[in-house]
């Protein structure tokens, strides 16, 4: 079975229902970026923030 990455807004405090998940790490967290650009109006994810994402990314 092949590894899947998932992340949900919610995980990290957020009152939206965003949900994604990818193949890897590095097709989840463009996927992650663009969604915070569009919905939350965060044109840069600050380290802290990013830490919470990362944080919050599981392994399926």
């Amino acid at each position: 079975m092949a590894k899947k990455y998932t992340f949900a807004c919610r995980d990290i405090g957020m009152s939206c229902g965003f949900n994604t998940d990818a193949a890897s790490m590095d097709a989840l967290l463009p996927k992650i970026a663009e969604h915070a650009k569009s919905a939350h109006g965060m044109s840069r994810i600050d380290d802290a923030t990013m830490a919470k994402v990362r944080a919050a990314i599981k392994e399926a």
